[in-house]
């Protein structure tokens, strides 16, 4: 479900209508994430790291408004729920798309989630739900602990799907540490929010300390 946003009732109308005519409205923030405890939490419960991490990013991202802002058919529209699809590595080092559903609980994901990672091995498509706009795209690179990262890109400003990206975790004296990046349309949010999510994403990942 999905509901019109009145542009000219929205606090951002000014912000959206200075950076709509931009070529290149988008914008990356990387940073670092404490995930010592989801690292613990997911070896205690024996749980994929990777889903584990999915689904509190798609909790985080589904209860800021901006994360589930796009533009649709020409309209601005906000979503009640967004899920994602995520890039999976196969054994002859290519790689395609899995669309994962959204879980109530992390232990409901993490079972669902490997199921739809057979499935989607077997499928080995990048066209995943493509006629969808609801969701958020991300991806892992697990071989490296990046600073800063650039997605490959058509520049069509009317790209309005977040990119979230998980790159390799890192021993930072007793922390786990793991670069995220995300990348976002400037018309649709601005940095404050993609701030938010880094917090609400840290203080997920520090409430499963015991």
């Amino acid at each position: 479900m999905s509901k019109e946003i009145d542009v000219e009732k929205w606090k951002r109308k000014e912000t959206y209508e200075f950076f709509r005519d931009f070529e290149d409205p988008f914008f990356n923030m990387t940073a670092n994430l404490d995930v010592t405890s989801l690292y613990r939490f997911s070896k205690e419960n024996d749980i994929s790291f990777s889903l584990a991490c999915l689904f509190y990013s798609q909790k985080v991202v589904n209860h800021i408004p901006e994360f589930r802002i796009r533009l649709e058919n020409g309209r601005l529209v906000r979503f009640d729920k967004i899920e994602s699809t995520q890039t999976i590595l196969h054994e002859d080092e290519t790689f395609s798309f899995c669309y994962f559903e959204q879980r109530d609980t992390v232990f409901e994901f993490n079972r669902d989630g490997r199921l739809a990672r057979t499935k989607y091995e077997k499928l080995r498509s990048f066209d995943v739900e493509t006629d969808r706009v609801d969701l958020i795209y991300y991806s892992v690179i697990p071989w490296v602990s990046f600073t800063s990262f650039k997605h490959a890109t058509r520049f069509d400003k009317t790209q309005t799907v977040p990119r979230i990206v998980f790159g390799k975790f890192f021993d930072d004296q007793n922390l786990k540490k793991m670069p995220v990046s995300v990348e976002v349309n400037h018309t649709i949010m601005d940095g404050i929010h993609v701030g938010k999510y880094f917090d609400l994403f840290q203080q997920k990942i520090n409430e499963l300390t015991p």
